[in-house]
């Protein structure tokens, strides 16, 4: 048998969200919520879905490798040029791909604590270094961040919004940590993962966009997972300099990304109103389940995001009840969040019996603390 490379072997997979039908067959129950992909909890644009069935017909044929007019979409959608556009099968597939193209073991990135572990993941996967930045309230300490940075050192990943925490960081943030790194000659790129751009409305939150349009060396992150509903479909993309593309284009996998997932894509941008729709209901939703938890004393971090990072005291605890009950949430011990739950905002009816299951627990625990039943 033949071994594995030496950071293969010691690689932890990562750990998705268990999925319905699995906890169905578990428990043996009939009634399950899921609320720990943040996924967008509604169907996808109706031109989505028409798209998809129009195309299917074709799949016996590969797709277009190159993706020629979703980049061309994407680029217009964003103001750049198709030369500055990477797909890939989610996101995830392109943070891998940053560090199998730009990472050697000698070299290192910097990642605030708390932040989406993929990153250090790639950096593991290439035996580079990770270096971890504390987090401020937990959000991204963005100046501590940039004057952590040293000549190893080839990303630094900023999640804006974060995952999990829900935090952002707004554009002074921002903008002071530009000007740290302007002083560094051997700065690191800097990579903006937006995932969660279109859920955040603090007046003070800033697309990274912006500085890319003006000129700034920097990587932008987005996928069709969230507000377009296509969480199924695998695809995201990243805005980044031409000469990052053409490294990237090098080592990206053949068809990489369906002629569906193309298809559904190119439809999903036609349709401006689904986005803005669907995150109102969202948002009125998170401010409906804060209402919920600030009621049962429950502390959570205020959140750009579509979910809320929960304290319940006992993550796992709280995690292996629910899902006894029927709710699928996210433990958050990987993180090293141990006493927090992450929650996905669901629709109305998902947000009622999580709540309804979460007040249960706690009615449990009371009683099991030899508290007098009622208080």
């Amino acid at each position: 048998m033949i071994k594995p490379r030496k950071a293969v072997s010691s690689f932890s997979p990562y750990i998705a969200g268990r999925p319905i039908s699995e906890i169905k067959r578990l428990y043996k129950l009939k009634k399950v919520v899921k609320l720990a992909s943040n996924e967008n909890p509604y169907e996808p644009p109706k031109k989505v879905l028409a798209a998809i069935r129009q195309n299917a017909a074709a799949v016996n044929r590969y797709p277009d490798s190159n993706a020629y007019e979703l980049k061309h979409k994407i680029a217009k959608k964003m103001g750049v040029k198709a030369e500055n556009i990477i797909v890939g099968n989610g996101a995830d597939e392109i943070i891998e791909l940053l560090g199998k193209a730009f990472l050697d073991p000698c070299d290192r990135i910097i990642v605030s604590r708390h932040a989406f572990i993929r990153y250090r993941m790639a950096a593991d996967l290439m035996s580079a270094e990770t270096k971890t930045v504390d987090m401020k309230n937990y959000a991204h300490d963005l100046v501590k961040m940039a004057e952590a940075a040293g000549k190893r050192d080839k990303f630094l990943f900023v999640t804006n919004p974060s995952n999990p925490t829900g935090t952002y960081s707004s554009k002074k943030e921002i903008d002071k940590m530009f000007a740290i790194l302007k002083k560094n000659k051997n700065a690191p790129m800097i990579v903006f993962d937006e995932a969660y751009a279109d859920f955040a409305d603090a007046k003070d939150y800033v697309t990274a966009i912006k500085y890319f349009k003006a000129g700034k060396k920097i990587i932008i992150l987005r996928t069709f997972s969230k507000t377009y509903g296509m969480a199924g479909m695998r695809l995201g993309f990243a805005v980044a300099p031409e000469e990052i593309c053409e490294i990237i284009e090098r080592i990206r996998p053949p068809f990489n990304t369906t002629s569906l997932s193309q298809a559904g894509a190119i439809a999903a941008l036609d349709d401006d109103s689904y986005v803005s729709r669907t995150c109102r209901k969202i948002l009125d939703e998170k401010k409906r389940l804060e209402k919920n938890l600030t009621e049962m004393n429950l502390k959570f971090v205020p959140s750009q995001t579509n979910f809320l990072l929960v304290n319940v005291g006992d993550g796992n605890k709280i995690f292996t009840a629910l899902l006894k009950l029927g709710v699928i949430v996210r433990g958050m011990a990987e993180y090293e969040l141990p006493e927090f739950i992450r929650v996905t905002v669901g629709k109305p009816a998902e947000n009622d019996f999580f709540i309804k299951c979460l007040k249960k627990i706690k009615k449990v625990a009371v009683r099991l603390r030899g508290a007098p039943k009622g208080k």
